[in-house]
C-alpha cells in the first residue's frame, strides 16, 4: 500500500486508524507497554514489583494494621466525596511497590483516541485526580500520577483539549506526564509503515 499524495485522503485514513500506530488499541495496552519499560529499567531492584488494574480493598491488607486503617479511611472519604456506594473501591491502573506498604506510586493512565458518548472525559479525569490526591493524603502511596496519551481529542476539539489541560494544570500535587500526538507524527509513521509494504 502506498500513501496517496492527497492530503484529505491521508487525514481520512488517520481518522479511521485505530490506536497509536497500531500498537496501542486501548488504555490497558498503554499500561502494559509502560510497565514493560519500567520493569526493564528496574532490573536490578528485585524488591520492587508492579500490580496492574488492582482494586484497593482494605480487607486485602487487614494483616498490616496501620496500612489497613489508612486505606479504610481513604476509601470512606472517597465514597463520600464521589457519592459512591459501599461496594465501590478505587481501582489503580498501576501500583509500584515493595513488599511493605505504603506503595511507591499509584498511577492512572488515560488514553484518548475517540470521543466517548457514554461518559464525560473531563469529569472522569477530575474524579481520578480526587482519588489519587486522597490516596496520597492518607499515605496509601508515597506519590501518585496521571499519564495521559492523547491520540485524537486535541487534534479535533480544541475546547475539550483546553478543559483537559486545565484539570491537569490544577492537579499540581500529582506527577503528570502528558503527550499529544500531532497529525504530522501520524502521517510520518503511517508513511513509514506503508513504504515497508
Amino acid at each position: 500500500m502506498r500513501m496517496e499524495d492527497n492530503h484529505d485522503k491521508k487525514l481520512s485514513l488517520l481518522d479511521k486508524a485505530y490506536g497509536l500506530w497500531g500498537h496501542i488499541w486501548h488504555e490497558q495496552d498503554l499500561v502494559m507497554i509502560f510497565s514493560h519499560i519500567l520493569l526493564k529499567n528496574l532490573e536490578n531492584t528485585s524488591d520492587v514489583h508492579l500490580h496492574i488494574s488492582y482494586e484497593l480493598k482494605p480487607e486485602n491488607f487487614s494483616v498490616i494494621t496501620s496500612f489497613h486503617e489508612r486505606l479504610s479511611k481513604a476509601v470512606t472519604t472517597l465514597r463520600k466525596e464521589l457519592n459512591m456506594k459501599r461496594a465501590w473501591f478505587p481501582e489503580m491502573d498501576l501500583i509500584v511497590t515493595e513488599d511493605e506498604p505504603p506503595f511507591f506510586y499509584c498511577i492512572e493512565f488515560k488514553y484518548y483516541h475517540y470521543f466517548p458518548t457514554t461518559w464525560n472525559i473531563v469529569e472522569d479525569l477530575k474524579r481520578k485526580v480526587v482519588i489519587l490526591n486522597t490516596l496520597k493524603k492518607y499515605e496509601v502511596c508515597k506519590d501518585a500520577g496521571i499519564f495521559l496519551l492523547d491520540d485524537g481529542i486535541c487534534r479535533k476539539n480544541e475546547e475539550l483539549c483546553n478543559k483537559i489541560n486545565e484539570v491537569l494544570n490544577e492537579a499540581n500535587s500529582l506527577m503528570i506526564l502528558s503527550y499529544y500526538v500531532k497529525y504530522e507524527e501520524l502521517l510520518n509513521a503511517l508513511a513509514k509503515i506503508s513504504s515497508k509494504s
